[in-house]
């Protein structure tokens, strides 16, 4: 049986899966449902970690910031991603990278164990859940905005398999379209495969290392 998949990236960021479906001569849209503005901050005093949860807050926050500011600073990321965005934009040592970048709870616990009482700086986008931030003193940390995370629904064919990388993708794709029921879906990580539940929506596959390489292993099993 041919499948037809949905993923709500852009197809210039699923490189590897766009070549594994044409291979398998599977239907592919790739869409995002949601788009970026960047947003007026200032950099606050008062911290010693910056931690960043992905590659588009680190994009968005050297639109404004030189590296040379973070220089006295350490340096925390969300995944190897995230890493890797960073390094594209400083040279500086990056001192944590989480293991499993789609374990919210394993991002969240191994982090804060690290972290220590060290003030951090938390980096994001409007609509951010800050996970990682669960539990610890406020007065332990702060927040900056350097982006915001804008809706932009459409309707598109029904599909086999839906591949959703975030839970602002979630919202906005339910705007205008439904899941059918017999439909498999798989979650780019916890905070997405929660999105996905409150809305009564049965997670098949939940990604722990929001790599593109598990999808296409996940994938390979189906007919």
């Amino acid at each position: 049986m041919n499948q037809s998949v949905f993923i709500s990236r852009e197809p210039e960021q699923v490189i590897d899966l766009l070549t594994f479906c044409k291979e398998r001569q599977w239907g592919l849209i790739a869409q995002s449902f949601i788009h970026f503005t960047e947003s007026t901050f200032e950099l606050p005093s008062g911290w010693e970690v910056i931690f960043f949860p992905s590659p588009r807050s680190v994009s968005f926050f050297f639109k404004t910031i030189n590296p040379e500011k973070l220089a006295d600073k350490r340096i925390a990321c969300a995944g190897e991603g995230t890493a890797r965005e960073f390094k594209n934009n400083s040279k500086q040592r990056i001192d944590f990278i989480a293991d499993q970048a789609g374990n919210t709870e394993s991002v969240r616990v191994d982090f804060q164990k690290w972290l220590g009482n060290k003030t951090v700086l938390y980096v994001g986008s409007n609509l951010a859940k800050k996970n990682v931030l669960w539990n610890l003193p406020h007065e332990q940390w702060q927040f900056i905005q350097v982006y915001e995370t804008n809706y932009q629904s459409k309707q598109i064919p029904t599909g086999t398999i839906y591949i959703f990388s975030s839970p602002s993708n979630v919202d906005s794709f339910l705007k205008e379209n439904k899941i059918p029921t017999d439909s498999r879906v798989i979650a780019w990580g916890n905070t997405t495969a929660q999105a996905l539940e409150k809305r009564k929506i049965n997670v098949s596959y939940t990604l722990q290392t929001s790599k593109e390489t598990e999808i296409i292993e996940y994938l390979k099993s189906f007919n």
